[in-house]
């Protein structure tokens, strides 16, 4: 068997597995009890308990329900719509599930952004609510002992500021140019700034919002690079706090220019697409655009144009595979993906909109 049939029998497999979990959890609907089901199925009493509320969500989100029964998304894709929505009221639920009729084609990272938005977008008032509620409950740092005379430091704090942490630690270790590994640097320069090195702040924190949703007329959510959709209060206290600029969108929403105080060509346009596409071009991959290398999709050298239909963002991992020829990418004019593989499969995306479009 080649290596093509083995991927085509993997796929077939995967497929067979989805659809058996269905077919479980139709069957642990008509339990209750999660002892006699941890009991059973030899697995702990909490893994139980989720079964039993996954089963009870099946109803409750037909659309990503019929895409698990059909093996075109995995358990770990509805556990996060599941997970996501179970706040939100019947009515709320199947408005978020109807818009992810998509998520077979999405990653569970990409799955998680787009529930996230759409939750924010059907329930702006108790998505504030919770996110306040979270903060004020859950936030917290711990330290717990590990082997060989290393700790493990966490810290669970809003997304907004941790992002802004990680991404100021990443700059930092970034200039640093010595013969430690990158994971030392990023613990050196925590440390160091913990303990008050005095450097200064050098990242900051882009939002996309619309007009609208600024003013008030709408509760669409803001989105953030790196941490993902934010609901639309949030959104307006950040954005009351910094520098603004204009991103122009067509009427379906998606960004053709974006406003600059100075006129840098190359800049300009790189920015540009970094607002644009938001993350890494390559399928699945959610790495925000601020953090990868602008490239051609048809290369240069082969003809391709330095223009934005011809630009997108990829991160490190997948400019590499890809300008060695082992993928090749291709965008066509209205911002479709292709990715190819090197046994010849290949991937199609396509670009999400920056605002909501407005009605028809």
């Amino acid at each position: 068997m080649g290596k093509v049939e083995i991927a085509r029998a993997v796929l077939a497999a995967e497929v067979v597995k989805r659809t058996l979990d269905h077919v479980q959890l139709r069957l642990i609907a008509e339990l209750d009890d999660p002892h006699e089901l941890a009991l059973l199925l030899r697995i702990p009493l909490g893994a139980a308990r989720r079964k039993l509320e996954q089963a009870a969500a099946l109803d409750r989100l037909p659309v990503v329900a019929g895409l698990l029964r059909n093996g075109r998304v995995d358990l770990d894709r509805f556990e996060v719509v599941r997970k996501r929505t179970e706040n939100l009221d019947a009515e709320q639920a199947r408005a978020v599930d109807a818009g992810l009729a998509g998520a077979a084609e999405w990653t569970t990272q990409e799955v998680k952004a787009e529930a996230d938005r759409l939750v924010c977008l059907v329930d702006p008032v108790g998505a504030q609510r919770r996110h306040v509620r979270a903060v004020r409950k859950s936030s917290q740092v711990g330290c717990r002992s590990m082997p060989d005379g290393m700790a493990l430091l966490t810290a669970y704090l809003d997304a907004v500021p941790a992002r802004a942490i990680f991404d100021q630690i990443t700059a930092d270790a970034a200039s640093l140019d010595d013969d430690r590994s990158w994971g030392e640097k990023q613990a050196d320069v925590f440390i160091d700034r913990m303990l008050g090195s005095g450097r200064p702040v050098t990242v900051h924190t882009d939002l996309t919002v619309s007009v609208k949703t600024l003013i008030g007329l709408t509760e669409e959510p803001g989105y953030i690079s790196g941490v993902g959709p934010v609901e639309a209060a949030t959104a307006r206290e950040i954005a009351a706090q910094g520098d603004w600029r204009k991103v122009l969108v067509d009427e379906v929403g998606m960004p053709v220019g974006v406003g600059r105080k100075r006129y840098r060509p190359p800049e300009a346009l790189k920015e540009f697409v970094r607002v644009r596409d938001r993350v890494c071009q390559a399928p699945g991959c959610m790495r925000p655009a601020a953090r990868c290398e602008i490239d051609h999709a048809r290369g240069f050298a082969s003809g391709g144009v330095t223009e934005a239909c011809n630009l997108g963002p990829f991160c490190e991992v997948h400019h590499y595979v890809k300008t060695i020829g082992l993928y090749r990418f291709t965008r066509e004019l209205d911002g479709t993906r292709h990715w190819t593989t090197p046994l010849g499969f290949v991937y199609t995306t396509r670009p999400k909109p920056i605002a909501e479009p407005d009605p028809p």
